[in-house]
């Protein structure tokens, strides 16, 4: 029973892995955020496939389809940790790039690959010792390929742990990065990513517990359960990946068709785009024109009521440059382009909620806010009170109790 268990759940993340596989490599805008994660996809695929024909190989008993085992099980089991690393990388890029030095992630599953070619064209008895669980390989070198591949097969567990780390830390950076081309950030801050974290915490520590298992002969009727525990968190986990993974775009990179600006007065090369501003030839003339048209935009044109608004819709407003705009608010403005906006919806809300008797709901989206709570937080961040307590100091009360707070 639990071996069928294990099966139809291998079974089962195969076949969701490779409908993600085959969605991916059918996209053509922003194929390397794609390729990535169908890269990812790809290893998932192979590290199930030993458990979902687990009972096939025992039938032929054949060493060789063993040990080929081994070398689809512990390099994949490597891989996947660095691959969804290298995609949210990508993901949470300006340019789509990959982080550099790839290969350095890489490098662990290649030694895994070395070993287990190692181990498929040994001697048959070599072979045979090391896939046997209850005989000690008794020659030095078959001792040392063991030990070789148990250090490789523990390794999974810090490594995914490390990964876990670098990907939270990741996405804190990225959620700055918002604030430099969108006034509202809550669609596009991955906290499906969170939640993918999550699931891997846990899957993770059903893979230690089996580790624990497997060492402490005492209590090997317990580890199915684990086994049975960590083949459906696995299964959770790759589901709700690909669920959410097929369904984004770089949010930090602009739409060709709708959001690039079609024409800009200052326009700089490609490359320069998303890099700091020491290689920038804005002048302060420049600078001071943009700085006008911005504030055209928000006190003459009201472009900070669009809720959606992004950078890249403001330069094809004023015609200028994003990368300019963005130096423009940050050297001389002094403010993110999230702060900026919001600077002037909260201005505008302040007016709002003094003058009429309209809910603090409708406010909210009035000035350009796509929640209530994202208004609520910036409004006590800028002000330090809550938008119905600012209400209450205001000298000419409006004589209504939001009840809808």
């Amino acid at each position: 029973m639990d071996n069928i268990i294990v099966e139809s759940t291998s079974t089962a993340t195969i076949a969701i892995a490779l409908f993600g596989i085959v969605f991916c490599l059918m996209q053509t805008e922003y194929s390397r955020v794609s390729r990535s994660f169908a890269a990812f996809l790809a290893a998932v695929v192979v590290n199930n496939l030993p458990d979902a024909f687990h009972r096939f190989v025992a039938m032929i008993n054949v060493d060789y389809l063993q040990a080929a085992e081994l070398i689809l099980w512990s390099p994949s089991s490597l891989c996947m940790a660095p691959l969804f690393w290298i995609y949210v990388f990508t993901l949470t890029s300006r340019t789509q790039r990959q982080p550099k030095k790839v290969y350095r992630h890489l490098l662990l599953p290649a030694l895994a690959v070395l070993v287990g070619l190692i181990v498929l064209i040994s001697p048959q008895e070599i072979r045979a010792l090391l896939l046997e669980n209850e005989v000690m390989p008794p020659s030095g070198w078959s001792l040392a390929l063991l030990i070789f591949i148990v250090l490789l097969q523990i390794a999974v567990y810090p490594q995914m742990a490390v990964y876990l780390f670098l990907i939270v830390r990741r996405l804190m950076r990225y959620r700055l990065l918002l604030r430099d081309v969108y006034a509202s950030t809550e669609d596009h801050e991955l906290r499906w990513v969170y939640m993918i974290a999550g699931f891997g915490v846990f899957f993770w520590l059903a893979q230690t517990l089996i580790l624990i298992l497997a060492f402490n002969t005492a209590q090997t009727d317990a580890s199915p359960v684990f086994i049975n525990l960590a083949g459906l968190a696995g299964l959770a986990l790759v589901a709700t990946t690909t669920l959410w993974g097929l369904r984004q775009r770089p949010p930090l990179v602009p739409h060709i068709e709708h959001e690039q600006p079609t024409h800009v007065l200052e326009k700089l090369p490609s490359k320069q785009l998303g890099e700091k501003y020491e290689k920038s030839a804005l002048s302060a003339d420049a600078a001071s024109r943009i700085t006008r048209k911005l504030r055209a935009a928000m006190e003459t044109d009201h472009l900070h009521r669009d809720p959606n608004l992004s950078l890249w819709a403001l330069a094809r407003h004023i015609g200028a440059s994003p990368n300019y705009i963005s130096q423009t608010l940050n050297e001389v403005i002094g403010e993110s382009f999230f702060d900026f906006v919001n600077g002037y919806r909260i201005t505008e809300a302040k007016t709002l909620l003094s003058t009429t008797d309209e809910t603090v709901l409708a406010i909210t989206y009035d000035v350009g806010f796509n929640a209530r709570s994202s208004f609520y937080n910036a409004f006590k961040r800028v002000t330090g009170q809550t938008p119905t307590g600012y209400r209450k100091t205001m000298s000419h009360p409006v004589g209504m109790d939001d009840i809808q707070e």
